[in-house]
């Protein structure tokens, strides 16, 4: 399996990077942003991704199967960024080739052959022992619950079974978004937000449809 390159993967970001802030300067400069709303919202989405890779950067560096999940994440980000300038460079107020030197890295890591290896990849989360036991909790209850109706939910295009939902329910899953006030579990920090996150990944891998998609 192909080796990580967090230098590479480093190098790339910084050419994003420096994409968004020069795009995020042109728009400053607009004179209506209503007239422009395109052009934000897809400035505003590459940069959210951006951002989301440099913290993989950190992820990446943990391990070496860490470091292959983070350099296909950039890869891939880096990618899409470059879907979104093509032929309107001048919109954004780059250059044309401002992601050119990022090409070997992204065949690399965006290649089939890389991608399809990643398929089977296991790499630790690196979560405390309390997030640890969130998702184990959501991980059994969506192999014991979900994926055994999974398939008859999608094919028949069937309500959500009640055990799921009365399940979800005793694990507190609908109070997770909802503040303390009002009967929640939310206390407003920033591990409320991981624990979603945490959630829905785990009952996604049994059924985006049936789980994930139900917090």
């Amino acid at each position: 399996m192909t080796a990580p390159d967090m230098q590479a993967a480093s190098d790339a970001l910084a050419l994003g990077i420096d994409v968004i802030n020069k795009a995020v300067g042109r728009a400053a400069s607009l004179p209506d942003i209503d007239d422009h709303q395109s052009l934000l919202y897809d400035i505003a989405h590459a940069a959210s991704a951006i951002d989301i890779s440099r913290s993989l950067l950190d992820y990446g560096s943990k391990g070496i199967n860490e470091g292959r999940l983070a350099c296909a994440f950039i890869a891939d980000t880096i990618a899409d960024l470059n879907t979104k300038l093509f032929g309107r460079e001048s919109s954004w107020g780059v250059d044309v080739n401002s992601l050119q030197n990022a090409h070997t890295f992204i065949s690399t890591y965006r290649s089939p052959e890389f991608v399809s290896e990643l398929a089977t990849l296991q790499a630790p989360n690196h979560l405390d022992q309390e997030f640890e036991m969130v998702a184990d909790t959501f991980r059994r209850f969506g192999e014991d619950k979900i994926a055994p109706q999974a398939e008859h939910i999608h094919r028949e295009d069937a309500d959500i079974p009640e055990d799921i939902i009365e399940g979800l329910a005793e694990l507190g899953c609908f109070g997770l978004s909802v503040p303390e006030e009002y009967g929640g579990f939310a206390t407003g920090s920033e591990s409320d937000y991981l624990g979603m996150v945490i959630a829905t990944e785990e009952l996604s891998r049994a059924s985006l449809g049936a789980g994930g998609s139900l917090i």
